[in-house]
């Protein structure tokens, strides 16, 4: 029996932020090698992940499309594989090498510029894992940017945001903020109004997804694409 992919996120209340997800979604199942993938929401949208769990049978691994470690999510996961040992959850999306090269990306369709101060702006840290989970996304990002990455976060621990825009106009260089969020939604709007110079659009843009983002959560289930397709090469 093929395992069921449950690829599940944060609901939105943003058009934009619903369908990016939705065509993430979309991609993944083209590519799931005859998997059933369905969708599930953590908040705001439905069907919820509680109900999308006893509804379905057999094999089935929770996909969470989340950047950080997210208590109130963890909760839910951890809440609804409880009580079936047929139900598993694959590690969160981030932090990871691969979204790096996207925030990259980003940062270049942005008109970003090496010099430029550039700050990772997280919508939301709620304890001391997830802000290591933003430091490790910003140090990941610094890497493949090849400069230095500020850390803001606009709710929870951390340095907030105005602090660290306060701090890269110190610099007197354009402020560059590489918004740390998978889809628009209101903590990237926030992120949005802060009133930088630049701010980048999600990793999720407009369009169709980045196949980095299709390949890691295939990666995250643990079921890999046909030889070929993504342009991933054959072994």
């Amino acid at each position: 029996m093929r395992t069921r992919i449950i690829v599940c996120s944060h609901g939105t209340t943003s058009h934009q932020g619903r369908s990016a997800i939705a065509s993430l979604v979309n991609s993944v199942r083209r590519h799931a090698q005859g998997a059933e993938v369905v969708d599930a929401f953590v908040d705001v949208q439905q069907p919820s992940l509680g109900d999308v769990v006893a509804e379905t049978s057999g094999p089935r691994v929770i996909v969470p499309l989340v950047l950080t470690h997210d208590v109130a999510a963890t909760r839910l996961l951890q809440e609804a594989a409880a009580d079936d040992p047929r139900v598993r959850v694959a590690p969160a999306m981030g932090p990871d090498w691969v979204l790096a090269e996207i925030g990259v990306r980003r940062l270049i369709e942005a008109g970003a510029r090496p010099s430029d101060t550039i700050v990772m702006v997280a919508p939301h840290a709620d304890g001391p894992r997830a802000l290591a989970d933003v430091s490790k996304a910003a140090r990941l990002l610094s890497a493949v940017w090849g400069g230095p990455v500020h850390v803001g976060v606009v709710d929870g621990v951390g340095t907030p945001v105005d602090d660290a825009l306060d701090v890269a106009r110190a610099h007197n260089q354009r402020v560059v903020v590489s918004m740390y969020a998978l889809a628009s939604g209101e903590g990237a709007s926030a992120i949005g109004r802060l009133g930088a110079d630049v701010v980048t659009a999600p990793l999720l843009g407009a369009g169709a997804p980045d196949q980095r983002l299709v390949s890691l959560a295939l990666e995250r289930a643990d079921v890999l694409p046909f030889p070929g397709e993504l342009g991933l090469a054959s072994h």
